[in-house]
Formats: structure tokens, sequence, C-alpha cells
């Protein structure tokens, strides 16, 4: 399935991306701020430094942006995995370069998570299917990390997709429930506890 693209008025595509970053950056501040309710397009426009006309140019509406930004976390997210996977062959490695990439960018960007869990659901189903694609490829890097883990006697045996989810659910999870864990020494007792914890469920 191809990618899902914001349909844009300008053709040179480095502009595209230069603004619509801009514009994103703008509204995840300001979302974080205000809510997205909260938040209006000449609101984003004034910030950014672009006039409402312009914004027009990049995205139909407020939702496209909001689903912007939270494509460009789940796909950012993806990518730095990935990257820190690279030349590494053991899967308990694996597995652990894997839940540090995520939970690192995580705790980079506490406020763009907190923003996709609080407002994602406003999304038209279009957008959420989109995201929830994109999403699937991570737990599918996870998934594969476990069955080769499997395969190879190092991982006992349970349902590799479903473990995939509750890693992912895991290193998000600092976030959402902070209101209680901020008193944990962070982040890297919280990186160690994690790590520790999955290896534990997981080894043979």
């Amino acid at each position: 399935m191809a990618a899902m693209k914001i349909h844009t008025n300008i053709k040179k595509a480095k502009l595209v991306e230069k603004r619509q970053n801009q514009i994103c950056v703008t509204a995840v501040k300001l979302f974080s701020k205000n809510g997205y309710h909260g938040t209006t397009i000449r609101d984003i426009a004034r910030e950014s430094g672009l006039g409402i006309g312009p914004i027009y140019d990049y995205f139909k509406n407020k939702e496209e942006i909001l689903f912007e930004v939270h494509k460009r976390i789940v796909e950012l997210n993806y990518d730095k995995i990935r990257e820190n996977l690279i030349g590494i062959e053991n899967p308990v490695d694996k597995i652990i370069r894997a839940i540090k990439a995520q939970f690192d960018l995580v705790d980079k960007l506490q406020g763009v998570y907190s923003l996709m869990y609080e407002e994602g659901h406003l999304l038209d189903l279009r957008f959420k299917k989109e995201i929830m694609r994109i999403e699937g490829n991570t737990i599918s890097l996870f998934e594969d990390i476990l069955k080769e883990g499997q395969k190879r006697k190092m991982f006992r045996s349970f349902d590799c997709r479903a473990a995939a989810n509750m890693i992912i659910l895991m290193n998000h999870g600092w976030i959402l429930r902070s209101w209680d864990l901020k008193n944990i020494d962070r982040p890297h007792s919280q990186l160690f506890f994690t790590t520790d914890f999955i290896l534990a469920a997981i080894s043979a």
C-alpha cells in the first residue's frame, strides 16, 4: 500500500517539506499549550510567521496538520529503530537496541507522544488507518526480532505479535503513567527497568 500524502498547492518538494515542518513544529507547541480544540489555524499561522493564506497551500485544515504531526512521529520511530539495528546479529542485542531506540525517542518527544494519545482519536478513519499501517511496521520490527530469538532458542515460546505490542506499550507507558511514575529516577532507571523486565519475561 502506497503511503498517504497530504495534497499541497506547491510543487517544489523541498519547499513543501520546509513549510510543512515549520507548520507542524508550531502546531505541536500550540496544541500542547492550548489543546487541539483551543488552537485555530489563524493561531498557527501567526505563531509560525506564515500568513493564513500560505498555510492553506500546505494543509486543507487543522485535522490534516494533526495527522501530519502524528505520521511524522511514527515514521521517525520506525526509522530510528531500524538505524539502531544495523550490523546487529544477536537477537538479545537487537531487542535491547530496539527498546533503547524507541525509549530515547519517546523520552525526547514526551509532549508530542502525549498529544498523539490525547488527540489522536479526533482523526478521520482514513488518517487513523494510515497511522496504524505505519505503526504496524514498527510492531513487525519487534515481532521479527522476537521470532528470530525463538528460532535460535534464546527466547521462550509466546505470541510474538502480542509481545511486540506490549514492549511498545511499556515504552509509551512511562509518559502515559507519568503522574504516578514521576518519582522514579529517570530516564536511565526507567530504561534499565523496562529492558530488564522485558528480558526476564521473554528469555528462555
